[in-house]
C-alpha cells in the first residue's frame, strides 16, 4: 500500500492560506517544535516559517509551498540564501547563540529530480527536503494521524467483489486530516472510504461535505459511491443517558458538609442552578513576558459572550474563586437542556456534547493521549459495557465539532514536565479535531509552566472577584438554600451582605466565593458576623479546622494545629514570602515541634500526614502550583488559603510566643521594630495590637514616636515621604480602627499623630473603618479641636482634608450643595468652616468625574455670594476652606459672571498676604489660577483697584513661592502690562501646556497674545524659545525702573 498525494479542500485563496499554516502548524508540532510564526518579515525578505524546538536548543527557518507543479533547484538556492543570512542574524544574538538553526523545505507536489540531485552533491547538509510522503510519515509519528494500515483496518463494507486499491490520499481540509482509501470493482475505481485522522469511519454528513467541496474544485470523487458508518440509534441513547447522569452525580450539586444548618446536619446539597452565580471574566493580554495577574480591567465579560465568540478558552483563578462551579455549570448546561434554561448565562444555542475530564483524577494516565484519556470515561464512571458506544458517540461529536471538552483544574498535575506533556498532548489532539470547543480551569501558580503554550490555541481568561452585587445574590441564594426562603431571611441576607460590602477588609476576603461562604457560615455558626478583623479570621480559621469537610476527613485537633500554622505563617511573612516549598513546609512544622514541645510533644500525626490534613479538611493552607528548586527538582509550592489568614496567623505567633527559639526571649515590640515600614506586616501589626489587648500599650507609644512629624519638615515633603514605605501613621490608623484596648489620653495622642500625618499614607481606607467603630466620637471632637483651637498652616491641609470627608460622608448626594448653602449662612463661624471643607471635598471629587458621560452642572452663584465676605475678613480658619474649594473649581461649576471680578480683586488682595503661611499661601495662589484658567475675566489696572498691583507681579514672577506664582505673574501681566523676561516666559508657557491637567485652550490663548505659537512639535518649540533674542517683552505704559520706584 503506498501514498498517494494530499488534497487540499477550500474553496478561496484566503482560506487555502489558512488551511495551509495549520497543516504546517501540524508537521511542526510533530517534529517537536513551538507554535511556529508565519510570514516572519526580515530586512529584504520573508521567512514563511519560524519556530523553537520544545526541548533542544534549536531553531527552525521553513519555506512552505503548496504549488501544484515541482519545485526546482532555483527556488532552493534562493531559499538557502535567506537562511544562511539569518543564521548569521541568529549567531550574533546571545538568546541563540547555543542554538543550532536547521533550514527546511516543505512541498505538497514534491521535487523535480535536478533540485533533488543538487542536494545531493551537498550531502544533504544545506537543508531538509520534505515531500509529500514524508509529510505523512512525520504526521503518523506525531500522532495526529493514523497510519494508512490502521485506517484500512477499521472499514468494513457488505458490498461484495469490492477490491482495495494500492494508492490512498490524504484530504486536509476545515474540520482536519481525512484518508482517502479506494475500492474498485476489478474494472475502475467505484468506491471510496473516509477514515477520521483518529481512526474512525468519517461520519455520513461529513462524508458528503467532502464530496460536495470536491465536485466544485478537484472532482477526484466524482461517481464513486462512499463507504460509511452505521449507527445504531438506541445503544446510542441509552449510553448517553448513563454518562449524563454519571455527569449529574459529578457537577449537578454543590456540596456543603460539616456545616451547622437547619436541614440536614453535617451535611447539605444544594442544586448547582440555586446557588450558582453567573460569573464574569477579565481577558490576560497574550504577552508571555507579562503577568497574569496584569489584565485588561476595563471590561468585564460574560461567559456566555466569550463563548459566543472564542471556541477556545484557558480560566485561571486563585483557590475557591469559582472554576470548578464554571465547569460543573457548562457541563450540566450542555447535558440538561431543561436545566441550561434555568440560568440567564446566554451561553451559546448549541446542541454540545460535554466531555469532561478531572485532572486531578488522572493518575497515571497524565501521559496518555487525550484520546485515551476521554476513551477511559466509561471505566471511571462505571459504566465499562458502554464503552463501544460512547467511544462513537465521542468521535462523531468530534468529527462533527459538536464536543465541548472540559478540563478543570489542569495545575492539579503535580509534576510540571507532566503538566507539558499533558499541553503538548491536546496540542496533537487540536490538530486531529481543528473544531474541537475547549475550556480548561487552572490556578494560576500552575498554569505558568504551560501558559505560553496553551495561548497560541485558547485566549487565557482570568475569573473577575464578586463585585458588590454579586456578593449580595449569592448571599441571597445562600440564605435560601441553607436557612428557607421567607421575605425575613431574604432580608436578613441583604442586611449581612451589606454589612461586608461597606466594610473593605472583610469585602475583600467576599471577593472569593469560596471565602464568601465561609463568611456566611461563620454568621450562621455564631450567630453574628464579628467586625473585628482578629475575632472574624479566628471565628473562619475555627470553622474550616473544625467543622469543614467532616465526611472523609479525620479531625484536626486545632490546639495542635493552630501553633504550628502560627509558627509557619510567622517564617512565611518575616521573610516577605506568600509562599512555601514543600520541602521548607516540612522542615518548618519539624522545627516547630521540636521548638515548642509543651505544646507539641505529644501530637501523633505525622508531618506528610498533617500537612495533607490541613489541605484536605479545612483548605487553610493549600497547594498551589510548582517551582524548580535550587537542586532543579521540582517541589511543590503552598499558600494560604488567603492572605488574611496568614496574616492573622503571623500576629498570634507574636503574641503567643510560636517562635523560633531566636526569637522567643525577646518582646513583642523588639519582634515587631524590625518589620514597622515593612509591607507584607502592614496588616499584621495592628492584629498584634488586638491580641495584646491592654499590654498593647508600648507598640502604640512607639508608633506615635515614630509618627510625630518635627518642625523641621515641611509640607511638601510630608506628602512626598507616603512614597517611600509604610507609614507608622497609617498602622497607628489601623490600630484605632481595629479597636484596641486603650486609654482615653493615649487615644487622643493616637488619633492626632495619624490626623496630621495624613498625606503620609497610601491607603486612607482606615479613615472609613474608624468612623464606623466605637471610636468615631472620640475622633470627630479630636480632629475638631486640633483645627479650630489654633490655626496651624502645617497640619491645615491633613486636618481639613478628614474634617471635609466626615462631613461630606454624613450627606446625601443629592442634599450636598443645600446642606452646604444652609451651613455656609450659619452664623457660627465653625459650622461654616466645615460646611466649606465639604463643599472642597464635593469639587475634588467632582474634578475627578469629568471625564464620565452626562456630567452634571452646577451653579454655585449663592454660596460664591456668602464666600467673598468671608475671603475679605481676617479669619484664617475660614480663608483656607474657601480658597481651596475655589481651587477645585471646574467646567461643571458655574456662578454669576458679576461676581468673577469681585471674587479675582478679593483673591488678589490678599496674595502676598500671607507669605509666611505657606499652605495658605499656596491654597490662594492656586484658586486665582484656577479662576483665570476657567473663567472669562477682562482686567486693568483701573478695574482691579489695587495698589502696587504691578510691584506685586514682579515681584512673585521673579521670587515666587509655589508652583503657581510665575504662571499668574505672566497670565496678569499681559493685561497689566508688566514687562518679564520673554524668553523665560516662553520656557514657561511651553511647559505648562505639556501638563495634562491644565486647561492648554487658555494657556495657548495666553500665549498668542504675546506672539509664541505653542502646540507645535517639541523640536519646533525648543527653536521657537531660542528665536527670543532679547531679554525682554516691551510695555507699552511702563518700564521696570518706574515700577521699582
Amino acid at each position: 500500500m503506498k501514498f498517494g498525494k494530499i488534497i487540499a479542500l477550500e474553496l478561496t485563496h484566503n482560506k487555502k492560506g489558512d488551511l495551509f499554516c495549520r497543516l504546517m502548524s501540524d508537521l511542526f508540532h510533530s517534529l517537536g517544535y513551538n507554535e511556529p510564526r508565519f510570514d516572519v518579515h526580515k530586512s529584504g525578505r520573508e521567512i514563511d516559517l519560524q519556530a523553537e524546538h520544545r526541548v533542544e536548543n534549536k531553531i527552525v527557518i521553513a519555506e512552505c509551498k503548496a504549488h501544484t507543479d515541482k519545485i526546482g533547484g532555483g527556488d532552493i538556492n534562493k531559499f538557502v540564501g535567506a537562511l544562511d543570512a539569518e543564521k548569521r542574524k541568529l549567531k550574533k544574538l546571545d538568546l541563540y547563540k547555543d542554538h543550532t538553526t536547521i533550514g527546511y523545505f516543505v512541498s505538497l507536489s514534491g521535487y523535480k529530480e535536478t533540485a533533488i540531485e543538487q542536494e545531493l552533491e551537498y550531502n544533504n547538509e544545506r537543508l531538509i527536503l520534505l515531500k509529500p510522503e514524508q509529510i505523512v510519515d512525520e504526521l503518523i509519528k506525531g500522532r495526529i494521524i493514523v497510519p494508512l494500515e490502521k485506517a484500512i483496518s477499521v472499514i468494513t463494507t457488505e458490498e461484495k467483489g469490492l477490491t482495495l486499491e494500492m494508492t490512498a490520499d490524504l484530504i486536509a481540509y476545515n474540520r482536519g486530516w481525512v484518508w482517502a482509501i479506494y475500492y474498485s470493482n476489478g474494472q475502475k475505481r467505484t468506491h471510496v472510504a473516509f477514515v477520521h485522522a483518529e481512526g474512525k469511519l468519517l461520519v455520513e454528513e461529513l462524508s458528503n461535505e467532502i464530496i460536495n467541496l470536491d465536485k466544485i474544485l478537484n472532482k477526484y470523487f466524482i461517481d464513486l459511491e462512499v463507504i460509511c458508518s452505521k449507527d445504531k440509534q438506541p445503544k446510542i441513547i441509552e449510553t448517553q443517558k448513563k454518562y449524563f447522569k454519571y455527569l449529574e452525580n459529578e457537577c449537578g450539586e454543590i456540596h456543603f458538609e460539616g456545616l451547622p444548618t437547619d436541614k440536614d446536619a453535617g451535611s447539605v446539597k444544594v442544586s448547582l442552578e440555586n446557588i450558582f452565580i453567573t460569573p464574569t471574566l477579565e481577558i490576560i493580554p497574550n504577552n508571555n513576558e507579562k503577568e497574569f495577574n496584569d489584565i485588561i480591567k476595563d471590561e468585564r465579560l460574560g461567559i456566555g459572550d466569550i463563548l459566543n465568540n472564542n471556541s477556545r478558552l484557558a480560566i485561571l483563578a486563585k483557590p475557591g474563586g469559582g472554576k470548578s462551579t464554571l465547569i460543573k455549570r457548562l457541563a450540566i448546561a450542555y447535558a440538561f437542556p431543561s436545566r441550561k434554561k434555568l440560568i440567564d448565562d446566554n451561553l451559546p444555542k448549541e446542541k454540545w456534547f460535554p466531555i469532561f475530564i478531572r485532572c486531578r483524577e488522572l493518575g497515571e494516565k497524565v501521559s496518555s493521549s487525550i484520546t485515551e484519556i476521554i476513551h477511559n470515561i466509561p471505566n471511571r464512571a462505571e459504566i465499562n459495557e458502554c464503552t463501544e458506544t460512547f467511544v462513537n458517540i465521542v468521535s462523531n461529536s468530534l468529527q462533527k465539532g459538536t464536543a465541548l471538552l472540559l478540563i478543570d483544574g489542569l495545575d492539579e498535575i503535580s509534576d510540571d514536565r507532566n503538566r507539558i506533556s499533558f499541553i503538548n498532548q491536546l496540542r496533537t489532539f487540536i490538530a486531529t479535531y481543528p473544531n474541537i470547543h475547549i475550556v480548561i480551569t487552572s490556578r494560576e501558580a500552575g498554569f505558568r509552566a504551560v501558559g505560553g503554550v496553551l495561548a497560541n490555541y485558547c485566549t487565557n481568561y482570568k475569573l473577575s472577584t464578586l463585585n458588590s452585587k454579586e456578593i449580595e445574590s449569592l448571599s441571597i441564594k445562600w440564605h435560601n438554600e441553607i436557612v428557607d426562603n421567607s421575605e425575613k431571611t431574604k432580608r436578613e441576607a441583604i442586611s449581612l451582605a451589606k454589612l461586608i460590602i461597606n466594610d473593605n477588609r472583610i469585602k475583600t476576603l467576599a471577593e472569593n466565593p469560596l471565602l464568601l461562604t465561609t463568611l456566611l457560615f461563620v454568621k450562621r455558626w455564631a450567630g453574628y458576623l464579628p467586625t473585628r478583623k482578629s475575632v472574624l479570621y479566628q471565628e473562619m480559621i475555627k470553622l474550616l479546622m473544625v467543622t469543614w469537610n467532616v465526611e472523609g476527613h479525620e479531625q484536626l485537633d486545632i490546639e495542635e494545629a493552630e501553633p504550628q500554622l502560627a509558627y509557619v505563617a510567622y517564617w512565611m511573612t518575616s521573610r516577605g514570602e506568600q509562599t512555601i516549598s514543600l520541602v521548607d513546609l516540612k522542615k518548618c512544622l519539624l522545627t516547630a515541634r521540636k521548638e515548642m514541645p509543651d505544646i507539641l510533644g505529644y501530637t501523633k500525626i505525622s508531618v506528610p500526614d498533617f500537612i495533607k490534613r490541613v489541605e484536605s479538611r479545612s483548605s487553610l493552607l493549600i497547594m498551589s502550583g510548582h517551582k524548580i528548586s535550587d537542586t532543579g527538582e521540582i517541589v511543590q509550592i503552598y499558600e494560604f488559603l488567603h492572605l488574611s489568614f496568614q496574616e492573622h496567623l503571623t500576629a498570634k505567633a507574636v503574641v503567643e510566643k510560636f517562635l523560633p527559639k531566636t526569637e522567643i526571649n525577646k518582646s513583642t515590640l523588639d519582634i515587631i521594630k524590625p518589620h514597622i515600614e515593612d509591607e507584607s506586616w502592614k496588616e499584621v501589626i495592628p492584629l498584634v495590637a488586638v491580641l495584646l489587648k491592654r499590654d498593647s500599650k508600648e507598640l502604640i507609644e512607639h508608633l506615635i514616636k515614630l509618627s510625630i512629624i518635627p518642625d523641621s519638615e515641611d509640607f511638601r515633603n510630608i506628602k512626598a515621604a507616603s512614597k517611600k514605605s509604610i507609614s507608622p501613621a497609617e498602622l497607628l490608623g489601623s490600630c484605632i480602627a481595629n479597636e484596641i484596648q486603650i486609654t482615653p489620653d493615649l487615644l487622643d495622642n493616637a488619633i492626632e499623630w495619624f490626623a496630621k500625618s495624613r498625606y503620609r499614607m497610601r491607603d486612607i481606607s482606615t479613615i472609613e473603618t474608624i468612623l464606623s467603630s466605637k471610636f468615631e466620637k472620640a475622633f470627630k471632637e479630636k480632629i475638631h479641636n486640633l483645627y479650630f483651637e489654633e490655626f496651624n498652616d502645617k497640619f491645615s491641609i491633613p486636618l481639613g482634608s478628614l474634617i471635609g470627608e466626615i462631613y461630606i460622608r454624613e450627606l446625601r448626594e443629592k442634599e450636598v450643595l443645600k446642606s452646604i448653602l444652609k451651613d455656609v449662612n450659619n452664623f457660627n463661624r465653625e459650622t461654616q468652616a466645615i460646611s466649606l471643607f465639604g463643599l472642597m471635598i464635593f469639587c475634588f471629587e467632582n474634578k475627578f468625574r469629568n471625564n464620565e458621560k452626562n456630567i452634571e452642572k452646577y451653579d454655585l452663584t449663592d454660596i460664591v455670594k456668602k464666600i467673598l465676605p468671608i475671603i475679605q475678613s481676617e479669619d484664617k480658619h475660614l480663608y483656607l476652606p474657601s480658597l481651596w474649594s475655589i481651587a477645585w473649581f471646574n467646567e461643571s461649576f458655574a456662578f454669576s459672571k458679576a461676581l468673577h471680578l469681585d471674587v479675582l480683586k478679593s483673591l488678589l488682595k490678599i496674595w502676598n498676604k500671607f507669605d509666611d503661611l505657606k499652605n495658605l499661601n499656596r491654597m490662594c495662589s492656586w484658586a486665582i489660577y484656577t479662576l483665570l484658567s476657567n473663567t472669562e475675566i477682562k482686567i486693568n489696572e483701573k478695574k482691579l483697584g489695587i495698589d502696587n498691583i504691578k510691584s506685586v507681579v514682579l515681584e512673585r514672577f521673579d521670587s515666587p513661592l509655589n508652583e503657581y506664582d510665575k504662571i499668574i505673574s505672566i497670565i496678569l501681566s499681559i493685561d497689566l502690562g508688566v514687562p518679564l523676561n520673554k524668553k523665560e516666559v516662553a520656557k514657561i508657557l511651553i511647559d505648562e501646556n505639556k501638563k495634562p491637567w491644565n486647561s492648554n485652550t487658555k494657556i495657548v490663548e495666553y500665549a498668542k497674545k504675546i506672539g509664541i505659537k505653542l502646540n507645535v512639535k517639541e523640536s519646533e518649540q525648543t527653536t521657537i524659545i531660542n528665536k527670543f533674542t532679547s531679554s525682554t517683552y516691551k510695555s507699552k505704559t511702563v518700564t521696570k525702573k518706574k515700577l521699582r520706584k
